[in-house]
């Protein structure tokens, strides 16, 4: 049986043990990080992780986390995702556009994003912002371009299908991703659209944060900067 989150493997555990079938289950993010969807698991966490036959985790960043909650590390598997293989067809153009795709949500913390472009903008006013995506911060993000006098600058497409998604890799000289952990817990896994940005030749502006440090290589496929540094994000975005 394969249990996709830890709050499915949690619940159908005793019944794979029952009936003597091996339990594999993948975590993915807020599963493993998230205090108000951990908490309340615990005990059944510690039952799941006895009785699994292995464990997938995402990044090493979640594999301690899952070693905390009492997870063997014999059990454990670290089997980070991949992009699609298209990926690496995409030939970007390298125009003064920054890319940004996810939701618009605290974990993201995009408006942080929008902060360090804003910077940006002081020392290179023809650069663009594209931010691909929809949540409960997206409106707020765009109240913000509007009042900091860069809405011109900024596209907001919200939510794209995932076909016209492509295009837009060949038409930036870079990825941005400002993760950070909220006061609630929450982390990523190993964000896919790093890889995907990766795969297209972009290199990626990003924070030291979960798994994308085990996919963005400092100095080399990109820049990494501390969670909540946005001045160091705007200058690595220069960069």
């Amino acid at each position: 049986i394969l249990a996709e989150f830890g709050p499915s493997g949690a619940e159908i555990w005793p019944h794979a043990e029952k009936l003597g079938i091996p339990l594999i289950v993948h975590f993915h993010g807020h599963d493993a990080h998230r205090s108000e969807t951990v908490d309340p698991l615990r005990e059944k966490y510690r039952g799941m992780f006895r009785a699994a036959f292995r464990i997938v985790s995402v990044s090493r960043y979640m594999t301690d986390a899952l070693v905390a909650l009492g997870c063997d590390p014999a059990k454990i598997v670290t089997n980070p995702y991949g992009p699609r293989d298209l990926f690496f067809e995409v030939k970007p153009d390298y125009r003064p556009t920054i890319l940004a795709l996810g939701r618009f949500t605290d974990i993201k913390a995009n408006y942080l994003t929008l902060m360090a472009f804003k910077e940006v903008l002081d020392s290179y006013p023809e650069a663009k912002l594209v931010m691909v995506g929809d949540g409960e911060l997206l409106e707020s993000c765009k109240t913000l371009a509007l009042a900091w006098g860069i809405a011109d600058n900024v596209t907001f497409t919200g939510a794209i299908p995932h076909d016209e998604i492509l295009s837009l890799f060949g038409q930036a000289c870079c990825f941005v991703q400002h993760s950070v952990i909220p006061s609630y817990g929450d982390a990523e896994g190993t964000p896919v659209v790093i890889l995907e940005a990766q795969a297209a030749g972009l290199p990626v502006v990003a924070t030291r944060h979960a798994g994308i440090t085990d996919a963005v290589v400092h100095g080399e496929t990109g820049f990494l900067v501390a969670e909540r540094d946005v001045d160091g994000m705007a200058k690595a975005l220069l960069q």
